[in-house]
């Protein structure tokens, strides 16, 4: 339900391109890093409701382990994503990545 380790992908869009920008992300963008990640075993996407107004989504990445999301972000795989996103959306959005990993994970019933 909650992996422990994840890629974060925070992304700002100009004004009147959201939907050139989501249509690109979700038919093409996430389908492709998941089949194209080794280790990765999903991901969704999310719109800021409330925040800082540092970014307006954010992508994150699931991975099955540590040394499987060290590999995706030095591989050639996430080198062809870049160049594909720099491509297609980069002269209207910006994008920084981030890593985690799980330090908690409480469930209801836990104690």
């Amino acid at each position: 339900m909650f992996p422990e380790h994840m890629l974060s992908v925070r992304a700002t869009v100009e004004p009147g391109r959201e939907a050139e920008f989501n249509r690109w992300y979700d038919s093409e963008h996430v389908p492709d890093a998941v089949r194209m990640l080794p280790g990765c075993v999903g991901a969704a996407r999310y719109r800021v409701v409330l925040g800082d107004g540092s970014h307006q989504y954010m992508a994150l990445y699931a991975f099955e382990s540590a040394t499987r999301l060290a590999a995706a972000l030095s591989g050639p795989e996430i080198k062809e994503l870049i160049k594909i996103y720099d491509r297609d959306i980069g002269a209207f959005s910006t994008r920084t990545r981030t890593t985690y990993e799980r330090v908690l994970l409480h469930l209801p019933g836990a104690r």
